[in-house]
């Protein structure tokens, strides 16, 4: 087993740095180094804010892909659309409970079609991803050091402004275990499927014939994420034979004997399992857990603080939470109310 210390990260961050996201994310998917990288997790990461200010985190779509765990850490065929890879991709979808009520719409929340969603505390969420990002190269020996940490987000969702950053306090870019920082948006443009730089999940994804579910969900928009960046690097191997020299994608190539379509619902058929954290189950209306928003009883309740706001958004929200749950009870003590 490698030692990964400090200045070998750092290293490799360097390394890495003088390379185009498309080509650090095809050797790390390809096993192709025999440098600490091999041990490297891809983490997908996809922030969910509240539509008006002050903007706070309501939910986190994630995704991690071990290539250590699959296949002994050996090389194998991406397989159809990629879908022998794709199939060991974990995926999250987390909603932070103090924050769900924000921007809650009387159907509750889009589903999530890859895994399910678990409520949980912010202090939770820091939580997973602290784990995430300090992972153990041997859980034996604490010396090993932590593993790489390839960051992957999707275009202009890994900005984060000051008060973001006050609100929830992670910046992935800046840890020592992040070795790059890929973003899935532009690796299209990298590989010249697309020539534009700023294209959306849908566009994207249509040029693999892939229609795209609920975009809004945070871990859906993750997954869609890995996907495309995955398709996109991978498109050679993927498509490519005599008749498609230009490796376009479809049902062509290794990936003739199925639609991309089935694939990915396929991969929608055979969610990850629910994490050991968190509740599945929570009404941001009344705090229960015993049923979710859409069900609440209680639909008469509200909270007397957003009722009584100057601010028309917080007043057609008052129905969807009660006051003791407010999530802008501190902006309450700063609002100017009408004489």
């Amino acid at each position: 087993m490698s030692i990964s210390t400090t200045a070998k990260l750092e290293a490799l961050r360097d390394a890495l740095a003088k390379s185009p996201d498309r080509y650090v994310l095809y050797r790390h998917l390809k096993n192709s180094s025999t440098s600490l990288l091999r041990h490297a997790i891809l983490v997908t990461v996809h922030r969910k804010w509240s539509a008006n200010p002050p903007h706070r985190l309501t939910e986190l779509g994630i995704t991690t892909y071990d290539l250590a765990s699959t296949n002994q850490g050996l090389p194998s065929m991406a397989g159809p659309h990629a879908e022998d890879l794709l199939r060991q991709v974990w995926c999250l979808h987390l909603v932070i409970r103090s924050t769900a009520h924000l921007d809650s719409t009387p159907t509750g929340l889009d589903p999530f079609h890859f895994g399910t969603t678990v409520y949980v505390s912010q202090e939770e969420a820091l939580e997973l991803l602290d784990l995430i990002w300090h992972q153990p190269m041997d859980e034996n020996k604490a010396a090993s050091g932590f593993r790489p940490i390839i960051y992957m987000s999707f275009g202009a969702n890994n900005s984060i402004s000051k008060m973001r950053k006050t609100a929830f306090d992670f910046d992935p870019c800046s840890l020592d275990t992040t070795v790059a920082t890929l973003d899935a948006q532009v690796i299209p443009q990298q590989v010249k499927l697309t020539r534009h730089a700023d294209a959306s999940f849908t566009y994207l994804l249509q040029q693999f014939k892939i229609s795209v579910h609920h975009p809004e969900n945070s871990g859906n928009a993750a997954m869609y994420a890995t996907m495309i960046a995955t398709l996109s690097v991978l498109r050679v191997e993927i498509y490519s034979c005599p008749e498609n020299k230009v490796a376009k994608p479809g049902q062509i190539g290794q990936s003739s004997c199925k639609s991309a379509e089935f694939v990915v619902q396929s991969l929608m058929d055979w969610p990850t399992p629910a994490p050991p954290f968190g509740v599945q189950m929570y009404c941001w209306r009344c705090g229960s857990g015993e049923h979710a928003f859409v069900e609440c009883p209680n639909a008469d309740l509200e909270c007397s603080w957003c009722a009584g706001s100057v601010q028309e958004w917080r007043r057609k929200n008052a129905g969807t939470h009660t006051q003791g749950l407010c999530a802008n009870r501190q902006g309450y003590k700063k609002e100017k109310r009408p004489i």
